[in-house]
């Protein structure tokens, strides 16, 4: 079962949140980004999408093993 800071870090930030394609940045000044690693290689994704990513046809769990 996943703490309520869990569920509504899950609602700000959605699938960048456990994608194995993001990583977290996190500025000086205490703002937060995830950096989308398929930027580099393909236009089609956002170096850092606009929040909470809803859908994304890169999104691939952390979770999941190749």
């Amino acid at each position: 079962m996943r703490g309520d800071n869990e569920e509504t870090l899950r609602e700000r930030v959605g699938l960048c949140l456990d994608c194995r394609h993001s990583r977290q940045i996190k500025s000086d000044r205490g703002a937060e980004f995830y950096l989308c690693h398929l930027s580099a290689t393909d236009l089609q994704f956002p170096k850092y999408p606009a929040l909470p990513v809803i859908s994304c046809a890169g999104y691939m769990s952390k979770d999941v093993l190749c």
